[in-house]
């Protein structure tokens, strides 16, 4: 059916680095969750569509759309924990009518919610344009819990050459930075740098961000 085009990679387990994330919840550190967070979505899918695919993870509780075009997510609550790591494992880099989707447990976006300006996030510039999102994700697992990892496209599909990776700790971040800073991977000498509020403009698809922390409305001691 056009309206859904799953193709088979989205039932096919998932490569070492992305499939991961869903292991990581209970088993690495990350508190079991009922809740996922799905973003990177192509536009137009209806509510019944999507609550179609989801289903076939577990029953789901409650379905809300979290972002508006051009940066469509949703967040999804499931009746069990099995059943939102089951959503995790396979739809985590999937392809969904040609766009590569993001899905993170919610307790990964509540470790990122206060750790976006503390080193635990950086900007990797001057990556090699046939390198593809899964494969930069396998990379930056090599040095710790990867809980969200995204290359930037264009909206032909195209890399535009500079993406975000967020660990666990400072630790992990310090080693990934130190260690491929300057470093060779196919044809370009990637760099990386601590992230910055001013950067999240560059990317589309992390609006999470900004719905699970402001740090204006923190500073005012107003919770989001």
């Amino acid at each position: 059916r056009d309206e859904l085009t799953r193709q088979n990679r989205l039932s096919e387990p998932m490569a070492s680095g992305a499939g991961d994330l869903g292991q990581q919840v209970g088993d690495k550190g990350l508190p079991q969750c009922r809740g996922i967070f799905v973003c990177d979505l192509p536009p137009g899918l209806a509510e019944l569509d999507l609550r179609q695919l989801f289903s076939q993870y577990g029953d789901i509780v409650a379905l809300q759309q979290a972002d508006a075009a051009p940066d469509e997510a949703i967040m999804i609550e499931y009746a069990t924990f099995e059943g939102a790591q089951e959503a995790v494992e396979t739809i985590h880099l999937a392809s969904l009518r040609g766009k590569t989707v993001r899905c993170l447990p919610i307790s990964a976006l509540e470790v990122i919610r206060g750790t976006m300006v503390s080193g635990q996030r950086l900007i990797i510039e001057n990556i090699d344009p046939t390198i593809e999102v899964q494969g930069l994700w396998d990379v930056c697992s090599l040095f710790g819990q990867v809980l969200d990892c995204k290359l930037q496209l264009t909206e032909d599909g195209k890399s535009c050459g500079f993406g975000f990776v967020h660990y666990s700790s400072n630790e992990e971040a310090a080693w990934a930075s130190s260690t491929l800073h300057k470093m060779q991977i196919g044809e370009c000498e990637i760099r990386l740098r601590p992230f910055q509020w001013d950067d999240s403009a560059l990317f589309t698809g992390t609006l999470y961000a900004r719905l699970v922390y402001n740090p204006y409305m923190d500073a005012a001691g107003v919770s989001p």
